[in-house]
C-alpha cells in the first residue's frame, strides 16, 4: 500500500484506477495497461469496499455478513487479494 494507505490502515483503490462491475464481476484497469479481472463476486464487493475508510478488519466483516462465511476464509481471501492488488499497484 502507499504511504497514504498503510498509515491510515484502511485499503483504497489506486485513484487513477478505472473499474467496472457487470453481473457481479470486476474489471480493474490502470493507466499503465496492467489489470486483473476479478472472476468472483466477493474479489468484485471487496474491490467496491476499499474506500479508505474501512480498515482491513471492517473489510472481512461485512464479507462475513454479506456472504455467510468463516471469518477464517474470509480474513485468508481479503489479505490475499489486497496483496494481489499492492503486487499490481492498485492501492493507493
Amino acid at each position: 500500500m502507499t504511504e497514504s494507505s498503510a498509515a491510515t490502515g484502511a485499503p483504497r483503490r489506486h485513484p487513477t484506477a478505472g473499474f467496472r462491475i457487470f453481473e457481479g464481476q470486476a474489471t480493474i484497469v490502470m493507466p499503465d495497461g496492467s489489470y486483473i479481472h476479478v472472476l468472483n463476486e466477493i474479489g468484485s464487493r471487496v474491490w467496491d469496499l476499499l474506500n479508505g475508510q474501512r480498515m482491513e478488519s471492517d473489510i472481512v466483516d461485512l464479507i462475513c455478513e454479506e456472504f455467510e462465511i468463516t471469518r477464517d476464509v474470509a480474513e485468508k481471501d481479503v489479505r490475499e487479494f489486497l496483496a494481489a492488488l499492492e503486487a499490481n499497484r492498485m492501492l493507493g
